[in-house]
């Protein structure tokens, strides 16, 4: 801002607000990109933000000069709870927030325990519909507002007796690159990446199973499978048994992930059991061709336009959305191009960071 340029009233009501974040490791390391997006926006409109997250939170990949990081528990021992709530509210006096927003609900308890004793007003973004009882009730009575990134889990939070008065949609911000990934290299062998949790075996079989397929039927490519979890064990028995050692590969989550999705062709979005998955919103800003579980949440994915959708559970089905991308590398880039252009008009990060001030302004005064 010029010296003599005029403060404009938004100007001004974005000075007056000091977001505080609360979240948990999982939703930090799961919302990486959008989390750095929204402290540069904050920072962007002299908003000055902090947030609190557990330690050993991989923060780092966060961390900038605009944004303080308050880690809680600081002593990582049950006996010291006094303490570590002593050292917590020591660091708010310093912050002096003016508003809590919580990520996610596993901090609900802590969110509005803060929000109590501080005597400021709390809001939470919630990015599934599977809420429990006990939840339900304390975000019904202790946040303002809810946000939601996109109208599918807003209808199902109404269909568990959430107000809809409460509820916002705020869109996850991103910023498009100006080049497209897919199949920027038409010497390159094809790859695709498969972003995920292993919880279950059998919400991967009918993916390994149209993978193998493509295989046998003379398709030459590369998959990661990029993650953790309960099921890794059962994914690599069935990658050994059905000899996809050289085409299916498993690499633990990778950062930052629009360097590694700038190096692929395709994502595949197999199940949508989590709700809203952030590095779907990545890959396409990247310019990857999206294939996807037609019951997704991210609402950007439209078939043959944004994106191309199959039955989650239909082998067949998945094995002919991926055909298709591979068979037509010309729609395959167009699809990835037209999801960038896509983002760029409903996913830019001055409309969430804006957004979400006008719903910090909104809370402050009920």
């Amino acid at each position: 801002m010029l010296l003599n340029e005029p403060i404009t009233d938004s100007q001004n009501q974005a000075v007056a607000i000091r977001p505080l974040i609360v979240s948990d490791s999982d939703t930090i390391r799961q919302y990486c990109s959008p989390f750095r997006h929204l402290l540069f926006g904050f920072e962007a409109q002299g908003v000055t933000s902090a947030m609190v997250v557990p330690p050993a939170s991989d923060i780092e990949s966060l961390l900038f000069p605009g944004a303080g990081i308050v880690e809680y528990p600081a002593l990582r021992f049950p006996l010291f709870f006094f303490q570590n709530r002593k050292l917590l509210l020591s660091r708010m006096e310093e912050i002096n927030p003016s508003i809590i927003h919580c990520y996610g609900i596993s901090k609900t308890l802590l969110a509005k325990s803060l929000s109590e004793h501080l005597g400021i007003p709390a809001v939470i973004t919630i990015n599934s519909g599977h809420i429990g009882v006990l939840d339900k009730m304390i975000i019904n009575k202790n946040f303002e507002k809810i946000i939601v990134p996109s109208a599918q889990i807003a209808e199902q939070l109404r269909q568990k007796g959430f107000s809809q008065e409460k509820i916002s949609q705020v869109n996850v911000g991103t910023f498009a690159d100006e080049s497209c990934a897919c199949f920027a290299r038409p010497d390159r062998l094809a790859s695709m990446i498969v972003p995920c949790s292993f919880d279950k075996f059998s919400d991967y079989e009918p993916l390994l199973g149209a993978i193998r397929h493509l295989s046998v039927d003379g398709y030459e490519f590369v998959v990661v499978f990029m993650g953790q979890g309960r099921a890794e064990g059962q994914i690599r028995d069935f990658i050994r048994s059905t000899g996809l050692v050289q085409t299916v590969t498993i690499s633990p989550q990778m950062r930052p992930l629009r360097s590694v999705f700038r190096g692929c062709d395709i994502l595949i979005h197999p199940c949508c059991f989590d709700g809203y998955n952030p590095a779907v919103i990545e890959a396409a800003a990247a310019g990857l061709a999206i294939a996807a579980d037609k019951n997704n949440s991210e609402e950007f994915l439209r078939d043959g336009s944004t994106a191309v959708l199959f039955d989650c559970n239909d082998e067949l089905s998945i094995y002919s959305a991926i055909q298709r991308l591979l068979d037509n590398k010309e729609l395959a880039k167009s699809i990835a191009q037209t999801a960038q252009d896509c983002l760029r008009s409903s996913n830019s990060v001055s409309s969430m960071v804006d957004n979400l001030l006008k719903i910090y302004q909104a809370a402050a005064h009920q």
